[in-house]
């Protein structure tokens, strides 16, 4: 999907006015991938490589028997600091399920779900989450990975993958804490947060407390405190029922960062008065980044029979103001943020690594038309890097 040369200019512009900070140093904001479809977690191999989760364009809740996530390297073979260019991403997996909220659940958004995060252990193994619900017997071994949510991790062949733990709600973000030898999952579906050993073996750490308004606190991100052994858990807040006889998406200011204890599971607040906060992470020296997909009231929920597909239907936010995203980093032992990016198209997974910061935006159908800020345009998923912070 090719982007109209006017908002491609807007991009670059984007990332010019970002490196103008707070900070008083140039935080660069630049697109390094494009025509994506739904990107989502983003992991760094040691020679810096990435491996990109896509979860894909959201149209098999029906049964289709061949999914359109995928998981793939990307190397930038030409050294000009992106990954648009040809041969210079490699799939690992495809045909990876990948299902649409609205569709399915009737959520009022335009969501897509299947891959999640990525991580990497011992340098080259590739974990990553799946979120399947529309498991189809008989779909074993025709080379589609459907029917599952867990870890999962990528075989040795490079042609499959090895489920290292089922579970039955969605994992949206994990994370492995090398001195415990655990993974620490977030798990949405029950508002919880799991911890699960390399044999697989999984238990509850800590059952997550209702917000305010008795919504659902909706854990998204979580991330490991290398200063603490901590661990930090993004609460993303989930619906707002009986809002003057109506429902909203979430309560703009409900949305938390907390601390958690991995030992004994104890909880405290790390941050609080945000926006759809749907992803953390952390450097070396303590220093928080919070990602919020987006930062404003939230539109009208969007019809369950609207057709993601017909390109003559209106443009639509899907549930979510587009364009409306930030990413604030609260320095170690501090309370007040400081933004490195605004303006950006709701994004869902950020990721620190040595000095630079990846996040993923687009959420939603491929394609489909919203309101951008030159215009209409099709939805495209990206990944930007931030540095210089």
């Amino acid at each position: 999907m090719l982007r109209s040369k006017h908002f491609r200019i807007f991009l670059i512009l984007l990332a010019l006015i970002s490196a103008l900070s707070t900070l008083g140093q140039e935080i660069l904001l630049v697109p390094i991938a494009s025509g994506l479809n739904n990107p989502r977690g983003v992991a760094v191999l040691a020679d810096g490589r990435l491996v990109v989760a896509e979860a894909g364009l959201g149209d098999d809740d029906a049964g289709n028997a061949r999914g359109s996530g995928t998981l793939s390297i990307f190397d930038d073979l030409n050294q000009d600091g992106d990954f648009d260019d040809e041969g210079e991403r490699s799939p690992l997996l495809t045909e990876i399920a990948s299902y649409n909220t609205l569709r399915y659940y009737r959520s009022g958004h335009d969501e897509v779900f299947g891959i999640g995060d990525v991580l990497i252990l011992d340098e080259d193994r590739i974990f990553f989450t799946k979120d399947d619900p529309f498991h189809i017997a008989g779909h074993e071994g025709t080379g589609t990975f459907t029917g599952d949510v867990g870890i999962f991790e990528v075989a040795d062949t490079k042609t499959g993958t090895r489920r290292l733990v089922e579970r039955a709600a969605t994992l949206n973000s994990f994370v492995f804490d090398p001195e415990r030898q655990l993974f620490y999952v977030t798990e949405s579906g029950y508002n919880r947060v799991m911890w699960v050993n390399r044999d697989g073996e999984a238990d509850v750490l800590v059952n997550l407390p209702m917000l305010e308004h008795m919504q659902q606190p909706v854990p998204a991100g979580i991330a490991l405190d290398p200063t603490t052994g901590d661990l930090l858990v993004a609460l993303f807040s989930g619906f707002v029922y009986d809002y003057f006889d109506t429902v909203i998406g979430f309560m703009p200011g409900d949305a938390r960062i907390m601390r958690v204890d991995p030992d004994t599971g104890t909880l405290s607040e790390e941050l609080s008065g945000l926006t759809t906060a749907v992803d953390v992470a952390i450097d070396e020296e303590g220093n928080r980044f919070v990602l919020e997909m987006t930062t404003v009231w939230p539109p009208t929920s969007m019809p369950y029979y609207f057709e993601l597909n017909d390109p003559t239907m209106l443009p639509d936010p899907g549930g979510y103001a587009r364009f409306t995203g930030r990413v604030t980093m609260y320095p170690a032992g501090q309370d007040e943020g400081i933004i490195l990016a605004d303006g950006l198209d709701t994004p869902t997974n950020i990721t620190y690594a040595a000095g630079h910061l990846y996040v993923s935006t687009g959420l939603g159908t491929p394609g489909r038309n919203i309101i951008t800020p030159t215009g209409i345009q099709p939805i495209e998923g990206m990944i930007y890097r931030i540095s210089g912070f």
